[in-house]
């Protein structure tokens, strides 16, 4: 395994993306990728940077330079990749029933679980973290559970003749990730957001998250507007009274802040 292509292939696969998924978001045709991972060619220089960014891997696990984060003796990198997963409770997952392999293969082929969570940052500002979606032997043929940090949020035994079974399991996940926000609300899906913000606003972030204002106080006080049923989607807003009351008072605290943000937001 230590061809530039497999190591793609891979990371690719992953992170859950078709050829045509990563393709996309490098600029590139579907047939170069597949030359890549099939050995046949290599990506240019100037993509690799990109690659990177894409699959969230640094270049030396791209170009398959040894690093303090191995965890087995040898170079199986698909091993590594395995062990490395169990490692963490994922924010956000679903497991299926072998029997429900073929539904949720052909919904992923669709843009549906995207067009959900687009929906949802529009209407409550919710950014969905990535779902984790992947079989379990363990359950039954027709059987899926929804997951958040190991906990069991939910679990459906399905009928099998019924149409749009991935289209109700992933709404199930949308309704669990607007009850269940608070709880899986994070340092990195906070990043994403403050990210964001930065692409479109830039003057609004810049020098102040998480320079004046650390991430981990921004998610408690959006985890405390969430818990009270208020909408965390006008983040310019939030983030300008967080500055303001900062600057106002260095002793100021979550509830204090929230309490203001509630009453604008």
């Amino acid at each position: 395994m230590n061809q530039i292509g497999d190591r793609i292939a891979i990371y690719r696969q992953n992170k859950q993306m078709t050829q045509e998924e990563f393709s996309s978001r490098l600029g590139v045709t579907p047939q170069a990728v597949s030359k890549w991972e099939r050995g046949q060619g290599l990506p240019d220089v100037n993509l690799l940077e990109g690659i990177c960014t894409v699959l969230a891997i640094d270049a030396n696990e791209l170009l398959g330079i040894k690093s303090s984060k191995n965890v087995v003796e040898n170079n199986d990198l698909a091993m590594q990749l395995e062990i490395q997963k169990k490692m963490i409770a994922e924010p956000l997952k679903i497991e299926f029933g072998s029997g429900l392999i073929q539904v949720f293969t052909d919904g992923l082929k669709t843009n549906f679980v995207n067009d959900q969570r687009k929906k949802l940052v529009e209407e409550t500002g919710i950014l969905m973290p990535l779902l984790r979606i992947i079989d379990n032997v363990d359950l039954q043929e027709n059987e899926y559970q929804i997951m958040s940090y190991d906990k069991i949020r939910k679990s459906t035994i399905v009928d099998m003749t019924h149409d749009n079974i991935f289209q109700n399991a992933i709404m199930d996940v949308i309704q669990e990730c607007k009850i269940n926000y608070s709880d899986i609300l994070n340092k990195q899906i906070v990043k994403s957001m403050m990210d964001n913000l930065k692409v479109m606003y830039s003057g609004e972030i810049e020098g102040v998250i998480p320079e004046k204002i650390d991430y981990l106080v921004l998610v408690d006080i959006l985890k405390e507007i969430i818990k009270r049923n208020g909408n965390i989607r006008n983040h310019i807003k939030i983030v300008e009274m967080v500055e303001k009351e900062f600057l106002l008072n260095s002793n100021t605290n979550v509830i204090d802040i929230t309490n203001k943000l509630m009453e604008v937001i």
